[in-house]
Formats: C-alpha cells, sequence, structure tokens
C-alpha cells in the first residue's frame, strides 16, 4: 500500500512537467515490451532477450518467430485502433483520411468477430476487449514472417513453431478468469492458434485440410498490415 501511495505521488509531481524519453515504464528484468504512443516509443527490457523470444542457439526463423515478432507487434501498436490516433510526435492527432480510417475500422471490425466467443479452458474471449492486441499481433506475426522470408536460410515451420511457443503460459484458474473480463490481452492459446491460421503460409507448410482443427477458410482470414 505504501509502496503505490509512492508510485502515485510521483505520477502526480509529473504532472505539467516535460517528458523524459529515458524514463521506462518497466523494469529492465521484465519479460515484456510495449509501445508508448505519447512518445512514439517501443521499449524492450533485458528480460525478453532470451530464450524463447531470442537466442544465438536458435535458427534465425526461429528468432523471427518469436523476438522479430514481439518487435513487430509492438511497432504495429502505433497503427491498432488506440496508436492510430497519435502522431509521430506522440500528439493525440487524427492524422488518417475518412476513408482509410473507415476502412481501417471495417477490418477491426472482421478480426472481433474472429476473436469473439472464441473458446478456452476458462471462459470465452471478448473480441472487443482484446482488439487492440489481436491488431497488433497480426501485423505482428505477418511482418516477422516477411522478414523472415528475405534469408535464404528460412524455415517455415521453425518460424511459426517459435511463434507457439512464446505464448506458453500457466496461470492459476482464478487469475485466468478475471484476466478474460479485463486484460486487452487474448488468452496465449488464441494468441497462437489464430493469428497463425490467418497466415496462408502456415495452412500451406503444414497441408492444413477444411477438416482439421486449425484450417481458416480463406474468407474469414484477417489481414491488416
Amino acid at each position: 500500500m505504501l509502496f503505490n501511495t509512492v508510485l502515485e505521488d510521483y505520477s502526480f509531481s509529473q504532472y505539467g512537467t516535460k517528458i523524459d524519453p529515458e524514463y521506462w515504464s518497466m523494469s529492465a528484468s521484465a519479460v515484456d515490451a510495449y509501445y508508448a504512443p505519447n512518445l512514439n516509443q517501443i521499449v524492450f527490457p533485458a528480460g525478453i532477450l532470451n530464450e524463447p523470444f531470442y537466442s544465438l542457439k536458435q535458427s534465425s526463423s526461429a528468432n523471427y518467430g518469436g523476438i522479430g515478432a514481439v518487435i513487430a507487434h509492438e511497432i504495429s501498436h502505433a497503427f491498432d485502433n488506440h496508436g492510430a490516433q497519435f502522431d509521430e510526435n506522440g500528439n493525440l492527432n487524427m492524422w488518417w483520411t475518412e476513408e482509410d480510417f473507415a476502412k481501417f475500422n471495417k477490418l477491426g471490425e472482421k478480426m472481433v468477430d474472429l476473436f469473439e466467443g472464441q473458446p478456452t479452458e476458462f471462459g470465452l474471449c471478448n473480441g472487443k476487449l482484446t482488439l487492440s492486441e489481436n491488431i497488433a499481433d497480426n501485423g505482428g506475426i505477418s511482418c516477422a514472417l516477411a522478414a523472415s522470408q528475405l534469408d535464404a536460410d528460412h524455415d517455415s515451420k521453425e518460424f511459426f513453431i517459435s511463434w507457439a511457443k512464446i505464448w506458453r503460459i500457466k496461470q492459476r484458474e482464478e487469475r485466468a478468469k478475471i484476466l478474460l473480463s479485463t486484460d486487452p490481452h487474448a488468452p496465449g492459446i488464441l494468441r497462437a492458434n489464430i493469428q497463425a491460421k490467418n497466415l496462408d503460409e502456415f495452412q500451406n507448410i503444414f497441408g492444413i485440410q477444411p477438416e482439421d482443427k486449425m484450417y481458416l477458410a480463406p474468407d474469414k482470414r484477417v489481414k491488416i498490415w
């Protein structure tokens, strides 16, 4: 409680002051990353620069499917339904044309439909709540795959296996249920499976057939970036 009070006091003390771009919103040991729209900045603490996200022992394809997809995910936040409202200087400023933003929102609705009501072990996914993170995942995996394919030694299977590995998680039932109603991130199993199913390359490289659970019809696949 005292620590939270200290944090609140610090936050209030920063009101009206110039933003310090060197200040991080999480510790260096955090296995996480973030995009700050008010700074137009992505941050990757040292904690995430390890296996399974990144390792010199892994192939370049595996690293692209891990940290590469996470980097592209954070960049994509600049163009999700929230970040898209900030300009290059971090100011809340609508810089889209009305036509472009309307098309973007239509694609966002398709993404909502893709996740809405998807079952997990502890309940159903909320497609609207998780939209911003799902847009970022969608951009992250597709951009990382495109980058990986530029390498002569690209291996699509290693890429997708690495993508699946980074979303493995163990949670208590109580916490998992709370996150379903509060967390803008979809459950790990859905992040891994649905975004992979979205990509033609995944369907082709693993020979997915219409009768397979990982099959997603071409007209249902959503690509935003």
